[in-house]
């Protein structure tokens, strides 16, 4: 496993410089480096959490991924849809990872 602090302190970006192509590329790092979700299931859409957050509208790292609460992360759920009436619940280790994530990049930076 990915030391988190190490990687997350590793990023070197101050938000006030960060251009919106790099700010797209910390979220997908994020997730896939420290959350461990491969290229293809974010591509494919198949990864739960990954669902959830574009559910919710999440596309960015610093403009949109800092914003969510420890609650709002816990909280999260796959909005059913037509071709997908019973989506599956993100995985709770997900969830808390997310929030170590979250907690280690605010500290750290």
């Amino acid at each position: 496993m990915t030391d988190v602090p190490t990687s997350v302190a590793g990023l070197n970006l101050s938000p006030n410089v960060v251009p919106p192509f790099a700010n797209i590329q910390m979220l997908n790092r994020a997730i896939a480096n420290l959350m461990g979700i491969p290229g293809h299931e974010r591509r494919a859409g198949t990864n739960p959490l990954w669902r959830a957050l574009h559910g919710m509208g999440i596309r960015s790292f610093l403009g949109d991924l800092l914003t969510l609460t420890e609650d709002d992360i816990m909280a999260m759920v796959i909005l059913p849809t037509r071709g997908d009436p019973n989506p599956p619940p993100v995985p709770l280790m997900q969830k808390r990872k997310l929030v170590i994530i979250m907690a280690a990049y605010q500290h750290y930076s």
